[in-house]
């Protein structure tokens, strides 16, 4: 990307829907105000929760079915932009898109964009990681300490009226193994280091950090497990994550720890997770994300014992988006002087 989008005037596209964005008509106005040459359109485009959830790994048949047709004034936005932000893109983008040169994802996870045929197309891709990182970080540090201080059967109590001691656990000298060390476990690791814990994180290069004690690589998984108090996953949805967590693997996971789970929801086997929920293997499970979404109603689950589940809201939307658009508007600028671009994603 060392290239100016045009030598023209550059359209953006703003493809996610306002009513997430509480300053959005102030966000595609700075926008707008970027640059003589950009010039803005702002057209939703939005595809269901289950068809976003699906699109995480080929070859999505299932899905496919479940993208809405695009209207007339989306084809127009489609037809003529250079570049846009957006949650989701239609399968064969570039058909529909053919001066599309890049993409700004409204989240760190991008597989649902990545199925509409970036890659394929020569469309870059840039995530939003970063933008979300320390809000969900503190999520995750709330659930750890929320189940090793109780706070769930102190609640009750308090709601029965009922006096009674009940001691939470110190997490001071445990360990907290990182499944995956990207910004938003990197922030974990900053908030562990603090309550006195041993942090082990695994990446793929296994090239060290000072924000852990240890790195290590994913054939050490299961080794790994075996010594983990608490496992946070933040991992992105590719073909080589999922399913990650299968049932060998939960198996090998240290009796009595407790997973949170704030990346992709195919990176578990929840059937497997509940099933050793019940067997008393994980002390607790807390899932903020789910591999259909939203978490049918059926699923095993919603009865699994102790476990905490939330709907994708780990994060601080006011702040995602003052930070997304920060991000946003400085890749615009650098569009249009043919710079690099941040945050690019490799291809799949």
């Amino acid at each position: 990307m060392n290239e100016p989008a045009a030598d023209g005037p550059v359209t953006v596209g703003v493809l996610y829907p306002p009513e997430w964005n509480a300053d959005y008509d102030t966000h595609v106005e700075r926008l707008a105000a970027l640059d003589p040459r950009v010039e803005v359109l702002a057209e939703p485009y939005s595809e269901p929760e289950e068809s976003r959830s699906g699109r995480g790994v080929p070859p999505y048949d299932d899905v496919r079915d479940l993208a809405p047709a695009l209207s007339d004034a989306q084809r127009d936005v489609f037809g003529r932009m250079d570049c846009c932000i957006a949650i989701d893109l239609p399968f064969g983008v570039a058909t529909v898109a053919p001066r599309l040169r890049w993409v700004q994802a409204v989240g760190a996870g991008v597989a649902q964009l990545q199925s509409a045929g970036l890659d394929e197309a020569g469309i870059v891709l840039t995530n939003a990681g970063g933008v979300t990182s320390t809000a969900i970080a503190e999520f995750v540090m709330a659930r750890i300490l929320g189940e090793f201080k109780r706070v769930r059967e102190l609640d009750e109590m308090q709601q029965r009226h009922e006096w009674r001691s009940v001691f939470g656990q110190q997490l001071a000298g445990r360990t907290v193994v990182l499944l995956g060390f990207g910004p938003i476990n990197q922030e974990v690791a900053v908030r562990a280091r603090a309550f006195g814990l041993h942090v082990v994180a695994m990446r793929r290069s296994a090239e060290p950090s000072p924000l852990v004690d240890e790195m290590v690589g994913p054939d050490d998984l299961l080794e790994t497990l075996g010594r983990a108090d608490i496992v946070v996953c933040a991992l992105p949805e590719t073909p080589a994550t999922d399913n990650l967590l299968d049932r060998t693997a939960l198996g090998a996971i240290k009796r009595g720890a407790v997973l949170v789970n704030v990346g992709r929801g195919t990176l578990i086997d929840e059937d497997a997770m509940a099933d050793v929920l019940r067997a008393g293997q994980l002390r607790a499970a807390a899932i903020d994300v789910a591999r259909i979404e939203p978490l049918p109603a059926d699923s095993p689950l919603w009865a699994a014992p102790n476990i905490y589940i939330s709907a994708h809201c780990s994060t601080d939307p006011s702040r995602l988006f003052e930070n997304l658009h920060e991000l946003f508007e400085g890749n615009v600028r650098r569009f249009l002087a043919g710079e690099p671009l941040l945050n690019v994603v490799p291809p799949p």
